[in-house]
């Protein structure tokens, strides 16, 4: 029984999804995990985090788009970040978000970039937080490249 627990209590909330890594936080306060990845294109990392609740057709996502330059710390300015809340697959809100992103490990050789995160947008209801966030996902070269999301 105790392995059994043990194994519960180390589970995602997630499905098991091959292409993807995970993004994780709280968004305003509360427990937030989603599937992600990132894509390198030129000079330009995206980092997507998607959080799907398929029994009523709403979405949470988190993304940020940087210059690269490696590990570090980056500015993530209202231009290059959003939150999302999207029902039904195409209403909702997708307020530009302001914050920062740490790289903290890339691996060209394996194709993974990890790092934290903090975003805030401003929402339908007030602000919006993301916060203490990280990821740890796969890098893509391209959009293309990307798996199609499970749902």
């Amino acid at each position: 029984l105790l392995p059994l627990l043990a194994a519960c209590a180390e589970s995602s909330l997630l499905p098991d999804e091959a292409g993807f890594g995970i993004v994780s936080g709280r968004w305003n306060g509360e427990r937030w995990e989603g599937l992600g990845f990132a894509v390198l294109q030129g000079d330009t990392l995206h980092v997507v985090g998607h959080r799907p609740d398929p029994g009523y057709y709403y979405d949470e996502y988190v993304r940020f788009s940087v210059p690269f330059r490696g590990e570090g710390v980056y500015e993530v300015p209202s231009s290059g970040g959003q939150l999302a809340q999207i029902t039904g697959g195409d209403a909702g809100y997708f307020p530009p978000a302001a914050g920062a992103a740490r790289i903290t490990g890339y691996s060209a050789g394996s194709a993974v970039v990890r790092g934290t995160l903090r975003l805030e947008a401003g929402g339908p209801d007030g602000a919006w937080r993301f916060e203490d966030g990280s990821f740890d996902v796969p890098v893509y070269p391209s959009f293309e490249a990307v798996p199609r999301w499970g749902r």
